[in-house]
């Protein structure tokens, strides 16, 4: 099991996001051989619980490209993440038998594209003017 210090930026509630982790050097530590990643994110405030299956567009030594759905998730802030190797394309339960294991953990921020305040547009003279005593 890897556990990372990097973040995981994800958008909330949007689909068919595109990230980038190392799950495949994960497969080493166990001996039995695994088909799916289970993804799990908890968040750190509301401690819900978010789970879905993978989908791995491409894996490879050095790196595995999956889509993440956040659709549902709409609460901004840090969530732990946690990718279990498993035998089960629906399976959502890190408990169940057809989970092998633990293959990485991380920290994951959400954040929303909303803007909540406006930038003051005030412009400051370059120049000081000397008005005297």
């Amino acid at each position: 099991m890897i556990k990372f210090d990097i973040m995981l930026y994800l958008q909330n509630n949007t689909s068919n996001q595109i990230k980038y982790l190392t799950l495949d050097e994960g497969r080493t530590y166990f001996n039995t051989a695994f088909s799916h990643y289970l993804f799990v994110l908890i968040g750190e405030v509301s401690n819900k619980t978010f789970a879905q299956v993978l989908n791995v567009i491409v894996e490879n030594e050095r790196y595995t490209k999956v889509e993440i759905d956040t659709t549902g998730i709409v609460q901004n802030g840090r969530y732990a993440y946690y990718v279990y190797g498993q035998n089960s394309n629906t399976n959502l339960d890190p408990t169940d038998a057809s989970v092998v294991g633990l293959v990485e953990e991380g920290t994951a921020e959400v954040v929303s594209d909303i803007t909540y305040y406006t930038p003051d547009t005030q412009t400051i003279p370059t120049d000081i003017i000397y008005t005297g005593y």
